[in-house]
């Protein structure tokens, strides 16, 4: 499980304590706090090594592992230079490796005009060059980096609307993997699926072997609004049929958002997220 907003409210401490409390044994940690989506930053003081070895140290007083990162997100072309970005990723490799976690997900860097196709081959050989010089430091750290599907902000008369860009559909993503090679992986995130418009059971057939990570939310297909599962449009349980179907062997996590509820309703809101957790385990086990 991922606390998504819930970790800057109540400490990891805290949210660990939960967590295992209604019966969770694994969390999916993001390597950056709250909007600071492009810097490096467990919230605790230290190195990279030190800050992941403090986390690692809490969530084993709960009984909980680290079973995924998430590294910061949010590049654009032109922001930063790849040398740059690729200094973050490997601070985040670094990080990953100090939690014990071995998978750490990882957002496509864009262009801001990348939508619908526009541009695709051209950023698509952007991410393979800067993948392919992190390849070395995966391999050093034994992490694997997951490529997660992504949508694009654009305004439309004003209006923002989330679309498809680079990594949207399965193809591309067991393409992008494959051209990696075994240091890479995916990540599939529900909601960013379904509000790109993709047949969630297809792309699962699509990625197949080399989907390792889960991003499972829910939302109306128009807003990313990581709502617990069966919240909104998305049809979960073909979803989780369609894992099975191809042998999915990894977590099932969720990343829900904690950060609009009111903090006496996390705990809450973590029960219902772990029954469906073991609903979702029942259709995998085939029962």
């Amino acid at each position: 499980m991922c606390g998504f907003g819930a970790i800057e409210r109540i400490g990891a401490d805290r949210l660990f304590e939960l967590a295992a409390r209604v019966g969770f044994d694994a969390m999916d940690f993001s390597l950056y706090q709250g909007s600071k989506r492009l810097v490096l930053d467990l919230g605790v003081e230290g190195t990279i090594e030190e800050q992941g070895a403090t986390i690692k140290r809490i969530a084993e007083k709960h009984g909980l592992v680290i079973g995924q990162t998430h590294a910061p997100f949010g590049f654009r072309a032109g922001d930063a230079t790849e040398e740059e970005i690729l200094e973050v990723y490997r601070g985040a490799v670094r990080a990953t490796a100090a939690l014990g976690a071995n998978k750490m997900v990882l957002h496509p860097i864009k262009f801001d005009d990348c939508a619908n196709g526009y541009r695709q081959e051209e950023c698509f050989d952007l991410n393979h060059r800067v993948f392919d010089r992190l390849r070395p430091t995966l391999r050093e750290y034994g992490i694997k980096g997951m490529l997660e599907n992504m949508f694009l902000t654009v305004r439309v008369e004003g209006i923002p609307c989330l679309v498809r860009t680079i990594y949207s559909t399965g193809e591309e993503l067991r393409r992008a993997a494959d051209a990696l090679g075994e240091e890479f992986g995916v990540c599939l995130d529900s909601g960013h699926a379904l509000i790109t418009g993709e047949d969630l059971p297809a792309t699962v057939r699509a990625i197949g072997g080399k989907l390792g990570v889960l991003h499972l939310h829910d939302n109306d297909g128009e807003r990313d609004d990581h709502l617990p599962p069966y919240l909104g449009k998305l049809d979960f349980d073909a979803l989780i049929l369609a894992l099975r179907e191809v042998g999915y062997e990894g977590n099932i996590n969720f990343e829900v958002d904690f950060v609009r509820i009111p903090e006496d309703l996390i705990e809450i809101q973590m029960k219902y997220l772990h029954e469906v957790g073991l609903r979702f385990c029942r259709i995998l086990d085939g029962e």
